[in-house]
């Protein structure tokens, strides 16, 4: 397989062969089994160009010119307030030349990732309510890697954005088990990997690494996957940790269904180890409320471009609450 960083594989028979965890082999063939690992055209081709690091804004504009649809998206994903250019951008072309071209490709792969995704309208969750939060701690991981040193923004946005995408998958393949184990996470304040542990012996992020790896990341984006539900980064030192740690941060946000900040302790504490001065781009520890400013202003930007109403509250508005209670 050729290795694209944060690309995806092509077909369903290039699965992960690192993965040691073959006591969970009924886990890993009902992902095998199920949709989302063949990727849209749109998409493939655009991995395909990422093989050629020559490959530059014309090869990729004629490529993503070929879908409509796409093209659509992308023009008014540059022309939203997210790049903030002061005129519009009318070709694919001028758009790729003014964005970087790895910026393009990642919003085309998380368009196709959550193209194929079961679509459960009724029941356990609603697909319009992952992608919020998905999208959320994307951006989330996004902007706090803007502020670490040696951290790649676009590397974290895609890590935040994919961590929990294999629960649609497991709730598909084991729907009267989801629909117990996601209300009661939310009901009894408990991690939904806990309960998984309990009930299976494996949770989502042994199947969410399980998944990446067959679309293709590499074996260190998949072992962040796996350790984002982690909170003990009490010696976040080496780049790798600390992408582990933004990444394990984020999935402490609050959902869009939730009315309440349930992991705000949890996240304090971890995000005082994340933010340490030696770990810094910038002289002084972002402020909490105003990083989650940014994070909320970012993804209302995008929220619209994808014309998805935004959740009933924001990050600022859980964090108003948690404060007001504990004080």
């Amino acid at each position: 397989m050729v290795e694209l960083g944060f690309g995806f594989c092509f077909t369903r028979t290039n699965l992960p062969t690192v993965m040691p965890e073959l006591p969970h082999q009924e886990l890993f063939d009902r992902i095998r089994g199920s949709c989302v690992l063949a990727l849209p055209q749109s998409a493939t081709k655009i991995l395909e160009l990422a093989k050629d690091p020559d490959n530059g804004p014309p090869e990729y504009a004629k490529a993503i010119s070929l879908d409509l649809g796409l093209t659509t998206q992308i023009l008014r994903f540059v022309n939203s307030s997210f790049f903030g250019f002061r005129y519009k951008v009318t070709t694919i072309q001028t758009a790729l030349s003014l964005v970087c071209i790895r910026t393009i490709r990642n919003f085309v792969l998380w368009n196709a990732v959550f193209a194929l995704l079961p679509n459960q309208s009724s029941g356990t969750f609603r697909l319009k309510l992952v992608f919020q939060d998905a999208l959320r701690r994307g951006i989330f991981s996004k902007v706090i890697a803007s502020y670490l040193a040696g951290l790649d923004p676009e590397e974290l946005f895609v890590a935040g954005l994919v961590q929990d995408l294999s629960i649609p998958v497991l709730a598909q393949a084991w729907p009267k088990e989801y629909a117990e184990l996601l209300p009661r996470s939310r009901q009894e304040g408990v991690r939904l990997s806990q309960l998984e542990e309990a009930r299976f012996g494996w949770n989502h992020a042994v199947a969410g690494a399980y998944l990446v790896e067959a679309w293709g990341f590499g074996p260190e984006f998949a072992r962040t996957i796996r350790n984002h539900i982690r909170c003990d980064f009490d010696h976040a030192d080496s780049k790798e940790t600390l992408v582990d740690a933004v990444v394990a941060l984020s999935a402490l946000l609050p959902s869009a269904v939730d009315d309440y900040w349930t992991d705000g302790d949890e996240f304090c504490s971890v995000f005082h180890k994340v933010v340490r001065k030696p770990a810094l781009n910038v002289p002084s520890p972002p402020m909490l409320d105003r990083l989650l400013a940014e994070v909320d202003t970012r993804y209302l930007d995008l929220l619209a471009i994808i014309a998805t109403p935004p959740p009933v509250m924001s990050l600022c508005d859980f964090q108003k609450i948690y404060l007001a209670s504990i004080e």
